[in-house]
């Protein structure tokens, strides 16, 4: 295993900062949760000596350690990663992603991601876009959210769908699953999103915690609509108006329904009344328009395993 190590002088520019970020400023190639797990485990100390990760720093503290590398991500092709291609155009492709299935490589998931499988269907995408590890992808979907994705062949198609995704101008729709019966049949969630900690993202203002001064919240909107009402359930279509963060997950969370088998936004309580091994949340259309000015629309069913769910809901 290959290590770095390190040694950082707080300076002025530090006073007063988290130990855990302001290694991230410093630090090249680890997550702060990588860097958190560190400075838990003792191998980042503070003038030598073991500490928290939220410790405040001061000025002429000496943070050092000794961290190892990681095993860098891979985009070998892996024509056993499953997908299903919708439609097949030169410049662009249109695929159903699967429950289960991370979009691209990272630290944490190094191999076995949507993009190997995307290289091994067409190796003529690596090096499309902006990062090495992502490429063609111009969104993304939760891991254990199924549904369409538009992934781009050519860097011309792959800034022409960025350009797209950034001015609102790709309409997606989602098929989810929430608990307790809406009694809104149709509307807009608008609540902005930030991050609070390094992985729960929350409403801002929503918790009793409030956010520290250096977090930031974006504006956010979802529409929906009610698709059907069952005993303690909805099944709803949402359709997100900006880009945040599991937006769809964490707005319906926001206004007292959250999803159905999501295990980081609904309660303990709520997840038992009907188990379910991942989030109800399906990326069920997809438009957007071509740089000819042609518009394109996909769909896709619900899959087997959501359909079942609806089975089980309807006969209760």
């Amino acid at each position: 295993m290959t290590t770095r190590p390190f040694s950082i002088t707080a300076a002025e520019t530090e006073k007063g900062k988290r130990l855990d970020k302001a290694l991230t400023l410093h630090i090249s190639g680890f997550s702060r949760s990588v860097l958190q797990k560190a400075i838990e485990a003792g191998q980042i100390t503070v003038n030598g000596k073991k500490t928290e990760k939220d410790y405040a720093l001061k000025i002429g503290d000496v943070v050092s350690g000794v961290l190892e590398l990681p095993e860098e991500p891979s985009i070998e092709p892996d024509p056993l990663v499953p997908f299903t291609v919708v439609h097949d155009a030169p410049g662009f492709a249109v695929i159903d992603k699967p429950a289960g299935v991370v979009v691209h490589p990272s630290y944490t998931h190094k191999k076995g991601t949507l993009v190997n499988g995307l290289v091994a269907r067409w190796p003529e995408i690596k090096g499309v876009g902006e990062h090495s590890f992502r490429p063609g992808i111009v969104h993304r979907l939760d891991k254990e959210t199924s549904g369409l994705m538009v992934v781009a062949k050519t860097d011309e198609m792959f800034h022409w769908l960025k350009k797209q995704f950034k001015e609102h101008k790709v309409a997606k729709k989602y098929v989810a699953l929430v608990f307790g019966a809406m009694k809104q049949t149709e509307g807009e969630i608008t609540a902005p999103i930030g991050r609070e900690g390094t992985k729960q993202v929350t409403v801002f203002g929503s918790t009793k915690r409030s956010m520290g001064k250096d977090e930031k919240s974006r504006n956010a909107a979802t529409g929906f609509k009610v698709l059907g009402l069952y005993a303690h359930f909805t099944l709803v279509e949402a359709t997100p108006k900006t880009g945040r963060m599991h937006q769809i997950r964490v707005h319906f969370k926001h206004i007292g329904h959250p999803l159905v088998g999501d295990k980081k936004y609904a309660p303990a309580r709520l997840l038992r009344l009907f188990p379910l091994k991942r989030q109800f949340l399906h990326a069920s259309n997809l438009s957007f328009a071509l740089s000819d000015g042609k518009q394109v629309s996909f769909a896709s069913s619900l899959p087997t395993d959501l359909e079942k769910a609806l089975t089980v809901i309807k006969v209760h």
